[in-house]
Parts: structure tokens; sequence; C-alpha cells
């Protein structure tokens, strides 16, 4: 077993390592130094600039240029540190065996050295450390013992250098001048560096080191990134090889699914061919029998007739002639000649598909799809905004077109964490858009994938822009009405307004000019005291909600009556003060909220009764003073539920599906909601009593804007009683304590 080496040993060993250059590979001679900091020797240097054009020095290893001085190479600075590893190197060379070390300081020959003084760079005896001891000149040299060397090799036997003298006047440099950067000493003063500013070595060393090591900050900093960046781009060496390997896995899926389409189609194609063959061969063998009967029967026909000419007596022809000629007369009327030609033919064929084959030559291509955040667009009358566009390209980076069913994009709210998925549009030459339906606005980000693998860059981050961003600001306000309550709008824009105070149905046109009036003030059938909801149906007509007659009236567009049922009381047929109402434009059916009972009504289209759903409570499905009643696209119905300060949905049969909004005046949470709109969208809109104001949600619940405050400026509100939202996103609030309707953007 070889002995393990000495600290010496090692030591060398390290230091050896640092003294080879890296062009010529021997011990460096005049070492000198580059501005990237790497160290050669002075002739392999010179020989780089000799062979190069240009006659620049670049690094060998690096390839970074470094300037020339005018004198050339020799210029350069010099790798004083490398001269610092030489002198240790022969230390270490002298130590490896410290049992065999002699002073190197005293006349007496083989006197054992015991101690290594640094500056001297020696080994010494004893009577040597005494003298150094003893001596002033040199009391402050560094004396360490062979033991202590050996522990801390490197550095205790590094030369701690006095002060170099001046190779002009042969004094101490103790002084630097700072124009020149160079050493001087007192001499140089006077008859060189005269008026220059210098400092003495010893005083000012501290600030200087300082001032290096901090210039090194920033490049630790670059040595750390250039740390963390190697480790990512081997994680991403890794993550390529392990994508590569997953592609590659998926092309020989591809390519074996179809090699077994083909191969199957192939073998379809072959039965095919072999029972065609075999049934023409079939007909043919069946045609050969026929044939060879017909021949038979001629062929023994002629036989026989003329044996009989042939031996028969004339009397014997003579008497059978008649019967003979008859039968071969039918013999030969009976011949088809059609029947002799074959039928079957040889000209079936196999069409190939050319572009089957052309497919097959292209099937498929390496993509490397990116994607451009692009500023968010949004005409005036839609929702759809453009976000970003797609491009997908082969290796060589040529466009590509890919089927879009391939693309899938997810558009994610930071702020919520719903998810909306994306529209993906080719442009064409592989080029796509990409839209969305926004619902939630704010910090966003865009997941891409591209063949179920997420693209460079994604996600990405786009900050979403809503028509909810401008919400809450009026456009218009229809003025001097009296405690209007609901409101609704007819297909053809017109705003309806139920008076609470007034007992009148006031019909608007779409810039708020007064058209009509339904006024049938009084409480015999079909008239009308203190009118609350109010819906449209798909025919255009009106239904209300009869609030001091507990009942709920239908009438036409034009203002004549269609429908009036139900007295007050709790019975079959009988509503207690009846608020909010709506047309499910599913099923057709309206629903009516009555508050006194805490249920809600479902009837027909003609108002013939159907069912109901709730009862007094604070469970699911339960209610304590409902107002408002919507239904959205899918015909699920939302209720605004006042004293539980929430919204419950269910669905249009009356099941219980979810509900959201709790008490207060934050976002989200709800103060006595009175009144509620579903628009084209399936936003749900929710104006609050308690907290005069309207809050917009999802209609999954995730709360999204509200605008408005309480008082009778622009956008303020006293009871916003009543709401509805046209097919652009115009929303029209009936401001009870303020008798008008804002209508907003």
């Amino acid at each position: 077993m070889a002995e393990r080496p000495s600290a010496a040993q090692e030591a060398l060993s390290k230091v050896e390592d640092q003294l080879s250059c890296l062009v010529c590979l021997e011990p460096y001679t005049n070492p000198r130094l580059l501005s990237c900091f790497h160290v050669y020797c002075q002739h392999c240097l010179e020989d780089i600039v000799t062979h190069n054009r240009q006659g620049q020095l670049e690094c060998p290893k690096c390839r970074r240029p470094t300037p020339l001085p005018p004198t050339g190479v020799s210029g350069l600075q010099a790798a004083f540190n490398v001269h610092h590893l030489f002198d240790i190197q022969e230390t270490l060379k002298k130590i490896k065996e410290p049992q065999k070390l002699a002073c190197e300081k005293c006349s007496v020959t083989n006197r054992k050295a015991t101690s290594f003084c640094r500056q001297c760079t020696k080994f010494i005896c004893e009577k040597c450390t005494d003298m150094h001891k003893e001596w002033d000149e040199l009391k402050n040299h560094e004396i360490v013992t062979i033991q202590k060397v050996e522990g801390d090799l490197i550095r205790l036997v590094s030369p701690k250098k006095t002060s170099p003298r001046c190779p002009k006047h042969d004094e101490k440099m103790k002084l630097y001048c700072e124009p020149c950067g160079e050493l001087i000493c007192r001499d140089c003063i006077i008859h060189i560096h005269k008026d220059h500013k210098y400092c003495v070595i010893a005083d000012t060393f501290e600030s200087h080191k300082k001032e290096i090591l901090d210039s090194l900050g920033p490049v630790e900093k670059q040595l750390e990134a250039t740390d963390t960046a190697l480790v990512n781009l081997d994680g991403r060496h890794a993550e390529i090889v392990e994508h590569g390997g997953k592609l590659a896995t998926n092309i020989h899926s591809k390519f074996n699914e179809i090699r077994r389409a083909v191969d199957a189609r192939e073998g379809e194609l072959m039965a095919e061919l072999e029972g065609h063959t075999q049934q023409q061969l079939k007909s043919l063998s069946a045609q050969r029998e026929e044939v060879e009967i017909l021949q038979t029967q001629r062929s023994s026909c002629l036989h026989f007739v003329r044996e009989s000419i042939r031996t028969g007596s004339p009397g014997d022809v003579l008497k059978m002639k008649q019967g003979v000629v008859k039968q071969v007369r039918e013999l030969v009327d009976t011949f088809d000649p059609n029947t002799l030609e074959p039928r079957e033919t040889t000209n079936t064929c196999f069409v190939p598909s050319a572009q089957l084959v052309k497919e097959c030559k292209e099937f498929g291509t390496i993509g490397i799809p990116s994607v451009t955040v692009t500023p968010t667009k949004r005409p005036d009358k839609t929702r759809v905004q453009v976000v970003a566009s797609l491009q997908t390209s082969n290796i060589n980076h040529q466009l590509i077109q890919i089927p879009s069913s391939t693309i899938k994009v997810e558009l994610i709210s930071k702020s919520t964490n719903q998810t909306t998925q994306c529209i993906v549009k080719e442009r064409g030459k592989g080029e796509y858009d990409i839209s969305y339906q926004p619902i939630v606005g704010g910090a966003s980000e865009l997941i891409v994938r591209v063949g179920g693998e997420e693209v460079a860059g994604s996600p990405f981050p786009v900050a979403v822009k809503t028509p909810f961003d401008k919400l809450g600001t009026v456009i218009k306000t229809i003025n001097d009405l009296k405690a209007p309550d609901g409101v609704a709008l007819n297909q053809a824009g017109e705003i309806i307004v139920a008076e609470h105070d007034a007992g009148i149905v006031s019909i608007f046109s779409p810039t708020g000019d007064k058209l009509r009036t339904l006024d049938t003030r009084g409480t015999a059938v079909g008239e009308m005291k203190y009118p609350r909801g109010v819906a449209v149906d798909g025919d255009d007509n009106i239904l209300v909600v009869d609030y001091g007659n507990h009942r709920p009236l239908k009438f036409s567009r034009g203002g004549d009556l269609i429908a009036a049922v139900g007295s007050h009381g709790d019975g079959p047929g009988q509503f207690n003060y009846p608020f909010g109402v709506c047309v499910n434009s599913v099923n057709g059916k309206v629903y009516m909220v009555d508050n006194g009972l805490n249920c809600v009504h479902i009837f027909n289209s003609d108002l013939t009764f159907s069912s109901k759903l709730g009862s007094e409570g604070s469970g699911n499905g339960q209610f304590n003073r409902p107002h408002g009643v919507a239904s959205d696209r899918s015909g699920c119905v939302y209720v605004a539920d006042y004293y539980n300060y929430r919204v419950q949905v269910f669905t249009p049969d009356g099941g219980y599906l979810r509900q959201f909004g709790k008490y207060g005046s934050g976002n989200g949470e709800l103060g006595l909601p009175v009144s509620i709109c579903v628009d084209s969208d399936d936003l749900v809109y929710v104006g609050e009593w308690g907290n005069n104001r309207v809050s917009v949600f999802t209609c999954e619940g995730v709360f999204l804007k509200s605008f408005g405050s309480y008082g009778s400026g622009p956008g303020q509100f006293n009871g916003p009683y009543g709401i509805a939202v046209d097919q652009c996103g115009v929303v029209y609030v009936s401001d009870r304590g303020n008798n008008r309707v804002q209508i907003f953007s």
C-alpha cells in the first residue's frame, strides 16, 4: 500500500499546479497579467501577438482582448503573485524533510534549523533565532517554529516581504505616489515626483486595500450570478434532454400509430381484394361450367347426327329427319353468344391517396412557439379583448401552421385565482390571436401550452382591463319620478320604470324621453296600487308586481291587460307583499318574490301557478324578507335575500345551488341586498339598500367591483331598488329616495 504523501508534499503539489503556463505547459517564465486576470509567460504572449493578423492580444482561455502598451507585451503588469508562489515552492522543497534542514543564516555548517524567518525567508537555528530577538534591526521579523510551519505550510512559509529598495536611489520605498501609482523613496520625491501627491504606505495601506476589496463587490455578485446561471444551464440541459426524450417518445408513438393505421388499412384492402378476387373466380368457374355444358350439348349433337348418317340407312335417316332438325334448330336458337364472353374483367384497380402520401411526407414538425403579449384592445361594444399574439416556427425559425386545437391558453387572475379559457384564432402563416372574455381585472398570468407543453416564458404577466374599469360613470339621468322601484328594458331598448308612489308604470325611450304610461290606479281587477317589480317576457309583454294589491299583472307592450292573478293572504293563489319579478329566458316561466311569505312563486308564462321555492329561515334555500330576483343564461335563479345579507342561487326548478355575500360594507360583503340583475355575460349586479351601492359579482360569486355611495350627487344613491343591464353593458339603476333613474356607462 502506497504511503500517504506528507503535508509538505501535498502543499508543494498544490503550489506547482498553479505554476504552469496554459500555453506552453511549462513553469512560468517572466509571467505577465492580462486584463482578464489570466497569467501567461511573456514569450508565449509575444508568440500569440506575432501570429495574430491584426496584431492583437487575445486571452487563449477566455478570448478577451487586452490592449497592448506602447512597449508591447513586456509592458504588461508583472504577475508578482506568481513570483511569490515560486518563492513558496522553493521553501516547500526544503521542508519536505525537516529533520535534515540546516541553518541557512549562520556560517557554522550542519547546525540544525529549528525555525523559519518569514522576512528573511530562511530556515535558522536556535542561535540565529536568539540573534533575531537581540538585534534591533531584526526584532520585528516574524519567526515561526518548524512545528508550526508543518501545521499551516502555505500560509506560514509565504514570504513576509519588507519594503523593497528603490532601484535608482537604493533607499527603501516606503511612499506611494498616487498620480503615478508607483512606490517611491524619499529621494524620488525631490528628483522625479516633485509636487506629486504621495502618502506613507504604512499609514494608508489599509484604506487602499479596502478600496481594492470594495471594487470586488460587483465581481462577487457577478460570480454568484454566473454560479446560479451555470446551475440553471445544467438544469435546463437536463430539462432539454428529458423534454427531447418525451418528444421522441411522442414522435415514435404517433408514427407507430400511423403505421398501425396503415397496416390495418392494408389488411382491410388485402382482405377486400381477396374477397373480390375469389368472387370473380367463382363467377368465372360457374360460367365455365355453363360453357362446358353448351360445348357437350353441341358436341353430342354433331356426333350423333354424323354417326347416324354414316351408319344408318336412307330410310332411317329420313325417318329421324324432322325430329333431329327440330332439335338442332332449338339448340341453335337457344345459343347465346354473350355466354361465351368472360363476365369478369381485370379492370379492378387500387387507387392510393396521393394526399395521404404527401401528408405522410410532411407529417409533423419540430416547432418553437413564441408569444408576444400586446396591450389590450377592446371595441366599444364588446367584452372580447385581444391580449396576445402567438407565432409558431420550426427549428430553422420559419413560420409554420399547426392546428389551433393543439394550442391551449388560460388566463389566471392573481387576485382571485379565477381561470378564464381563452380563444385561439388562426391568423394564417403560423400566426394566431389569443383573445378572452374579461371577468376579473388587474394583474393576471397568461399560460400558453402548445402540444401540452408550456411555451418559453409562460406564464406571461398581463394587466387585464375590463369594461368595469369605467363602470360607475353616469351618462344620463331620468328625473322627476315618484319613488321608482323596478326597472326593465324591452327589445326596442325602451326603459320601463315602476313608480311606486305614483301607482303607475312609465315607459321612456332609450334617450330618456317619456313615451307612455300604464296608469290603471285602483284595487279592481287589472288595476294597480304601489307597483314595484317589473320585467319583460320574450314577446315584450310587461310583467308588473302590484305590491299594494298583492298580485302579479301582465300587460301587452301597448298596455292592454292580459292577466291578473291572486289576492292578499297566505293560502293557495294568495300573496303577501310580493316584490321583485323576472322572466326565465330558458323555460319562459315567471318568478315572483313574496316578501311576506318568504318564498319565490313560480308561474307558467300565462301566470297560472306552477310551484314555489323557499321558506322562512337562514338555512340553505330559506329566506328572510327576500326582495329581488333574476335569472342567467342557463336558467339559474338568483334571489336577493334581504335580511340574510346574501344572494342565493337555485336551479330553474328550485333546487339550491350556492350562495355568496355576508353582512358588511367591504368588497364582496352585502348590506341589505334589495335588487338584483344578471347580464348577458352572467355577471350579477346587486343593489344594496344598506350600503347605497351596486356590487358586481361573477355568477360563481367572485367579487369584481362596486360603485356608488349614499347621497344625491351623480353616481350616488338613496336606495338602489331596481337594476337592469342592456346588451352593451349599460347599467340602469332606479334611485328610489332621489326619485330618479341613473344610467351608467
